[in-house]
């Protein structure tokens, strides 16, 4: 079963719940935002508590589908005041779904500014650690500290400083494959800022064995399809 992922940073809690239904084909940019429509206050401060960072695969990612593995992060942006989605290629977005996950929302605020905090993301379960030894760094060396610590199979998105300080042109980083540099960039709208005011400077995923073979979005549109050829009499092979 599809399941959105909520962590909250106030408290150190996470929750698993399921993927509603009529969102079976929503995923991404349409994702972000209708979860932002919902949960978070136009008025709020997109560095405060009640803003939400949330990281969302597109809707045929964990599939064959060429470039279905981008991902789309989404907040109140700090530098427009406004509802922001960026997106980015890398392993993460193909990843987070192989473990069922539609969508990680992540909101609150850490109650200490000064400690630095990372979401483990695997087939286990979910775990927050902090990570004092990441503070400040930038992507690079961050990345390094995080690929001694982790499996070879785990993909990292994280802030760097200019996230850590709230800056508004701040962007989250993706890795890719191969030597897992933090080349990719999810750089619209400062969501970087967003993610590093809630003390989280990174998320790891870790993927292997995941089960999750293709999004609920690929096979409800071939449902679509073939109900629809059924109906009119076509052939819906």
């Amino acid at each position: 079963m599809d399941k959105i992922l909520r962590v909250n940073m106030t408290d150190l809690s996470v929750k698993e719940e399921p993927y509603p239904e009529e969102w079976r084909l929503l995923g991404g940019r349409a994702l972000t935002a209708k979860i932002l429509l919902k949960e978070v206050d136009p008025e709020c401060d997109p560095l405060g508590p009640d803003n939400k960072v949330i990281f969302a695969p597109g809707a045929l990612s964990g599939s064959v589908v060429p470039t279905s593995g981008r991902m789309s992060v989404g907040a109140k942006s700090p530098l427009t005041d406004g509802i922001k989605e960026a997106n980015s290629g890398g392993q993460a977005g193909q990843k987070l779904i192989r473990l069922g996950y539609r969508a990680l929302i992540v909101e609150g605020k850490c109650k200490d500014p000064e400690k630095r905090h990372l979401i483990f993301i695997n087939k286990n379960g979910v775990e927050i650690r902090e990570c004092p030894e990441l503070k400040g760094l930038r992507t690079y060396p961050a990345s390094e500290k995080l690929g001694a610590q982790f499996s070879k199979r785990a993909a990292f998105m994280l802030c760097g400083p200019a996230g850590e300080r709230g800056f508004q042109g701040a962007s989250v980083a993706f890795t890719d494959e191969g030597p897992r540099h933090p080349s990719r960039h999810a750089a619209r709208g400062g969501l970087g800022a967003a993610m590093g005011a809630k003390g989280l400077k990174a998320v790891v995923v870790d993927d292997e064995g995941g089960c999750r073979h293709g999004g609920q979005g690929i096979e409800g549109c071939r449902g679509r399809r073939r109900g629809n050829a059924a109906a009119s009499g076509e052939d819906g092979g």
